[in-house]
């Protein structure tokens, strides 16, 4: 449960922090004081009394991110959630986690015992409490000890298919990100295209002023460009924590073999 946790309030705080920089990018900057304009009785024109659009280099990312219409925000939930659990994925995807340094020497110098000297029990006895992935499965082989082999071997794959599912857990919650979010930047594009042809339906002149057309257009394509990047940073992570999880079972593979051999050479 600390791991849930500890992803809701990276997310609390994520989300906190992109509404705090939302309202002050909402903020209208202060104006110049025009003293000799007032003097003279001159006009100041400017791009807010002109009505004219804003230069896009005026624009901040947070800014560009508002244009994006109301499937922006399934949007920031889905990158909270990528971002959030690639965090958990790099503190429970580590060796000192699944194969604890402490764990691995213990069973290190029992596999260094002869045969005839080796004792399971005294393996089981110092592995007592151990919760980490690696000290389940040799615990699975531990107690059929002085068996066939293929009952230890047997005993020890069950074990280790099931920590095996429980380490790439969550890396379905990336998966899914990088499968809806692409379709939501999709549902973004057909609101903004749809907008934009009521904006035509409403009024004659819409075809011949682009800054009408707009804010339709803004909408499909930044919701499109953000959907698109959340996901191919979220299959990225994907992968990445997937091939993780392959290295650190295949480590646990080649020690649990050699502590088989150990098991059941007594019988």
């Amino acid at each position: 449960m600390t791991k849930y946790r500890f992803v809701c309030v990276m997310g609390i705080i994520m989300l906190c922090a992109g509404v705090t920089m939302a309202q002050a990018d909402k903020q209208p900057a202060p104006r110049a004081a025009t003293g000799m304009g007032q003097q003279t009785g001159t006009v100041v024109t400017s791009k807010e009394t002109t009505g004219t659009a804003p230069d896009m280099r005026d624009l901040t990312m947070i800014q560009l991110l508002q244009k994006g219409g109301p499937v922006m925000y399934p949007l920031y939930l889905c990158s909270i959630l990528a971002l959030g659990f690639a965090f958990e994925r790099l503190f429970t995807l580590r060796n000192r986690v699944v194969s604890p340094p402490q764990t691995v020497l213990q069973l290190r110098t029992a596999l260094d015992q002869p045969g005839d000297t080796f004792n399971a029990q005294a393996l089981q006895a110092q592995l007592e409490g151990a919760t980490s992935p690696l000290a389940r499965i040799v615990a699975a082989g531990i107690r059929r000890a002085n068996r066939p082999i293929m009952e230890v071997e047997k005993a020890m794959e069950d074990t280790a298919a099931k920590e095996v599912s429980k380490l790439q857990r969550n890396n379905r919650v990336l998966s899914a990100v990088a499968s809806v979010a692409p379709l939501l930047g999709l549902l973004g594009t057909a609101t903004g295209i749809i907008r934009t042809f009521m904006t035509v339906a409403a009024s004659e002149d819409a075809l011949g002023r682009t800054e009408l057309l707009a804010g339709g257009i803004y909408e499909a394509l930044v919701a499109t460009a953000v959907g698109l990047t959340i996901a191919i940073a979220a299959l990225v992570m994907y992968f990445f924590f997937q091939e993780r999880v392959e290295r650190l079972v295949s480590e646990i593979d080649y020690t649990a073999t050699e502590l088989a051999e150990k098991l059941a050479s007594k019988s």
